[in-house]
């Protein structure tokens, strides 16, 4: 494994604080690295060839993903579409929403494996539900495509918006010891725990399953133990397979839970999971307790939006108004001496209204496709890198945004759908020149701008030949010495500042 000095300082701090979890030093560079895991698609025990390893952010995939995801229209619908009188009527609801619109990303698209699949992504892929949409939209078997964990963070965030409380409903990380991991939901209704599978959904669909609610489930080796059971509210961590790896921090016991609680639930849902162990070492569940502590990343404060608090006329019009709830909510969560998962959620949405843009470009820099599709395109000089990042994205990428307008799509999203908005753009040409050598070494930060204007245009600063050039991903020139105006952020994975001043950041 090949890191960045950068990286290298990342790890052994994050080292230190598994040692001693309550000790944590933050600072910009380390904000900026844990950000940009928020962003990734994981494509983990694999460095990229130029930046080094890409690891999980904290506190979990999950319980940023859920806030991430109540940020969306696409779950703040499907809670309106689903939610019922009562919570098992809501349950089966939202069994019939996911069996008719719902696909797991291996089963989505007529492709073969190495083709989709970049050869480190096995397992552990975040997809937001915007990111869901955007693959959903290029899919002819279903509305949403998206991992098993995935999906998961979609469930919990739908029932948490129908009413659920954070004791009711959790996404859950199973593994088998030799096989990998799975995500699924535990939903609690009536004093009864049950197992809500959505990878099912094409099984149902084919009528060879009736419905994706489990009053046992057995999957080995899946279910040979428990990892991690989360939510927006409570982080419990029993521990992850490789964790030394993809997160250091995950191989220390976490609980974010009332002890009592955690008690109740773990002896509920252990019989439904074929008596699993808690995490890869087994745990005794007092001896868990006992040396488990407070993920201090985590914020034990829950979202406390429903659909009850929704105001409009339409669906519509109540999506549109839960979603600004929720934003307010997380917005006003945000900002303390540790990012949380709610400060987080902000990056994995993808929102250009962060303290740190720079995030996104660093995520473009290490995104797999993007840095692969560098390294094949690389050319002999400054001049040809240019221009061949430049001509490749207009022929590769249509103009259209994937996301909404105040958010910036991780940079592969773009190949997978092959489209973007000319911001989107600009980052995956950042990303791509990143991974190109310019003459011996390869380009740096400081050649590179990302460059925003008040009209929502994106362009690529690029230092050639002592001089700026600036790309543009509109119709025109691909390559100008012209300046655009009303440039209202700059940006690379170091540095930000709302001015360009040919250069000076």
């Amino acid at each position: 494994m090949v890191l960045s000095n950068q990286e290298e300082d990342n790890y052994a701090s994050l080292k230190m604080m598994n040692e001693k979890p309550y000790v944590i030093i933050v600072d910009e560079s380390g904000l900026i690295q844990n950000y940009t895991w928020a962003v990734m698609r994981y494509d983990h025990l694999e460095s990229s060839e130029n930046h080094g390893m890409i690891q999980i952010p904290n506190p979990t995939i999950g319980t940023i993903l859920i806030p991430t995801n109540m940020m969306s229209l696409e779950v703040c619908r499907a809670a309106l579409y689903v939610c019922r009188e009562t919570k098992m009527e809501t349950l089966r609801a939202l069994d019939e929403y996911v069996s008719q619109r719902m696909i797991h990303t291996m089963d989505a698209f007529f492709r073969n494996e190495d083709e989709w699949h970049t050869k480190s992504s096995f397992n552990c892929r975040k997809e937001s539900a915007n990111e869901m949409k955007a693959l959903g939209d290029i899919c002819l078997k279903a509305d949403l495509v998206g991992e098993c964990y995935s999906q998961a963070s979609f469930n919990t965030a739908v029932l948490r918006l129908c009413g659920f409380s954070p004791e009711e409903v959790f996404t859950v990380g199973i593994s088998g010891l030799e096989q990998g991991g799975h995500g699924v939901n535990i939903v609690k209704v009536e004093d009864r725990w049950y197992i809500f599978d959505s990878t099912y959904a094409p099984y149902v669909r084919k009528n060879m399953r009736d419905t994706l609610i489990f009053e046992v489930y057995i999957r080995p080796p899946f279910t040979d133990c428990i990892t991690i059971i989360e939510n927006d509210k409570y982080l419990i961590n029993f521990g992850i397979p490789f964790s030394e790896y993809i997160s250091p921090t995950l191989e220390h016991p976490f609980s974010n839970i009332d002890s009592v609680l955690l008690t109740e639930i773990v002896n509920n849902i252990m019989p439904i999971f074929n008596c699993s162990s808690l995490g890869e070492n087994g745990w005794n569940l007092d001896s868990f307790i006992e040396n488990a502590t407070p993920n201090p990343w985590m914020k034990t404060i829950a979202v406390p939006y429903t659909i009850e608090n929704a105001e409009g006329t339409s669906i519509e019009e109540k999506a549109q108004s839960l979603v600004s709830l929720n934003k307010d909510f997380i917005f006003n969560q945000i900002g303390g001496e540790i990012p949380n998962q709610y400060d987080m959620s902000l990056y994995g949405l993808g929102l250009l209204s962060v303290d740190f843009p720079q995030v996104y470009a660093n995520a473009a820099r290490l995104s797999a496709w993007t840095s692969r599709f560098g390294i094949k395109l690389d050319t002999s000089t400054p001049l040809f890198d240019t221009f061949i990042t430049s001509l490749w994205i207009r022929l590769t990428i249509r103009d259209k945004q994937i996301v909404p307008s105040d958010c910036v799509a991780y940079s592969d999203l773009l190949y997978l759908c092959h489209k973007g908005s000319s911001i989107e753009k600009a980052v995956l040409a950042y990303g791509t020149l990143r991974n190109m050598k310019k003459n011996e070494e390869l380009w740096s930060s400081d050649d590179l701008n990302i460059l925003v204007t008040d009209d929502n245009e994106g362009y690529l600063a690029v230092y050639i030949n002592d001089k700026w050039r600036y790309l543009s991903f509109e119709k025109g020139n691909m390559i100008s010495d012209n300046v655009p105006s009303d440039i209202i952020m700059v940006f690379n994975e170091v540095d930000y500042a709302n001015i360009w001043e040919e250069g000076e950041i």
